[in-house]
């Protein structure tokens, strides 16, 4: 398989239809609850390059928000001010695979070297870096100042 068709392969396996008899359903963010909604808002914009797109207050829930764009994909950081938080877990890898739940947000890089390169200059707590997954999908694996896991995908060198 030729190198631009793995990287094409990577966004594929996401980009499948559901069955037919599947709602017609389709991503509009993911949530990640925070503790420091401001520094958190300010850690993805200038480490991972999102763009602040809104901000607000869910009176239903009583928590502020940040969505946040990305190349593809919306995240939304969201906080209840003035409430006691429960930190994120920090198990290691691949630890972290015995508990249920959701486990990492999970990109991909056109330049995998490139991406970890600049994290490493940011001082960004790197969990691994250029790891092989598989003979055509290598991975870095941080975490974010909160402890919750983003996971990096690329073609191997």
């Amino acid at each position: 398989m030729a190198s631009a068709q793995r990287g094409t392969w990577l966004m594929d396996t996401a980009q499948t239809q559901p069955p037919t008899t599947a709602p017609a359903l389709r991503l509009n963010n993911i949530a990640l609850a925070v503790a420091n909604l401001d520094a958190m808002t300010t850690w993805y914009v200038e480490v991972l390059g999102l763009v602040v797109v809104a901000r607000g207050h869910f009176d239903a829930v009583g928590a502020d928000y940040a969505m946040l764009d990305g190349t593809g994909f919306r995240l939304e950081l969201v906080s209840r001010p003035g409430t006691p938080k429960v930190a994120a877990k920090r198990t290691p890898p691949p630890e972290h695979l015995d508990e249920t739940g959701w486990k990492a947000l999970v990109l991909e890089s056109v330049d995998l070297t490139g991406t970890t390169a600049r994290l490493d200059k940011l001082d960004v707590e790197v969990v691994w870096a250029q790891a092989q997954l598989t003979p055509t999908i290598s991975s870095t694996m941080i975490r974010d100042p909160e402890g919750n896991l983003i996971h990096i995908l690329g073609q191997p060198e």
